[in-house]
């Protein structure tokens, strides 16, 4: 089991998660596909785009990959990937991306030290509801972080990042 490194609540303001979606449907592979396929091969461009626009850079520097729930339902069973950055709220859609608006709230942050067993949201959700103060929201969203050394977010040995939405109580 991947040990978690380090936690934290952070207050956000209202942001927009900007960069390129694919759905695959919930239990077929979709995340090795997503990984190996469209994070690695395929998006570059949508970091470079991203890059560009300094202006509306929100404070989160890491590229993410936001999970979400906006076409799944008991027919299509559809996760939606999306591989790209949070941005300020009011940034403008470049062409051929995707975003979602991520309204005003709290964000709980796991690094971990392995990227492979799978329980990284569970452990997240479980650090939240152990503050005493928040309550894991990740049926809102929920993601992973790409973790850079020169980021500064990341503690020794820490190469996995974890975020899910949470309320406060």
């Amino acid at each position: 089991m991947s040990n978690l490194l380090k936690f934290e609540v952070r207050k956000h303001k209202a942001m927009r998660f900007i960069g390129k979606s694919v759905y695959f449907r919930d239990g077929h592979g979709c995340g090795d596909v997503w990984f190996h396929d469209v994070l690695q091969e395929n998006c570059g461009w949508v970091f470079e785009k991203l890059d560009e626009m300094k202006e509306y850079a929100s404070g989160i520097p890491n590229r993410g990959l936001l999970l979400t729930w906006d076409k799944h339902c008991d027919k299509t069973h559809l996760l939606g990937f999306t591989s790209g950055r949070f941005m300020k709220a009011d940034t403008p859609v470049p062409d051929g991306m995707d975003y979602f608006d991520v309204s005003e709230g709290y964000m709980g942050i796991g690094v971990f030290d392995d990227w492979e067993d799978g329980t990284h949201d569970q452990q997240v959700a479980e650090a939240i509801e152990q503050t005493g103060e928040y309550t894991d929201a990740s049926w809102r969203f929920m993601g992973e972080l790409s973790y850079d050394n020169d980021v500064g977010y990341l503690p020794p040995g820490g190469i996995a990042g974890y975020f899910n939405s949470c309320d406060k109580k």
